[in-house]
């Protein structure tokens, strides 16, 4: 009887419930992750690739560049062959390549275990996870071949799902 008194009396904390644009965040981010790990997974099933495969695909994106320099789209096609010899630089750094992926992954599902978990340290490993999504390519691939675009919409995604 004791007992029951005291629970009564004792001073609760409310239970705080977790956002609701935090549960979208941590559920999209775990999917996009988790597509990001499959990737690593399959590349490195996959094997560090050949010579031949390097210059096959390398060849086939210069024809997409040239078919589309044909239909008078040169934008496209410059966009088509820096990252055709973006392609072919990180195929031959496989390793570096397949590492930064992985670390990149490995430290976004940490980030977003532990913000679903409601743990602070979760959101700074989600913005680190963040700026080497973005940046992860500068440590490997001189920045005069890495497209522009690529960057500004990474970080505007980056930006956008850190401030939410």
């Amino acid at each position: 009887m004791s007992e029951e008194y005291m629970n009564v009396n004792q001073e609760t904390e409310p239970v705080q419930k977790r956002p609701v644009l935090l549960t979208v965040l941590c559920i999209l981010s775990f999917i996009t992750i988790g597509f990001g790990l499959l990737g690593v997974i399959f590349t490195l099933i996959g094997g560090e690739p050949s010579p031949e495969k390097i210059q096959a695909a390398y060849n086939e994106l210069i024809q997409m560049a040239g078919d589309m320099r044909d239909k008078q789209m040169t934008t496209l096609a410059d966009m088509i062959e820096q990252a055709a010899d973006l392609t072919v630089y990180q195929q031959h750094r496989y390793w570096s390549v397949l590492g930064i992926n992985a670390l990149t992954m490995i430290t976004g599902f940490v980030g977003v275990l532990f913000m679903f978990r409601g743990k602070r340290l979760g959101f700074h490993l989600y913005i680190i996870y963040n700026l080497i999504s973005v940046g992860g390519t500068f440590l490997i691939v001189p920045s005069d071949m890495v497209p522009m675009v690529s960057v500004i919409m990474n970080l505007v995604i980056s930006l956008s799902l850190i401030h939410i």
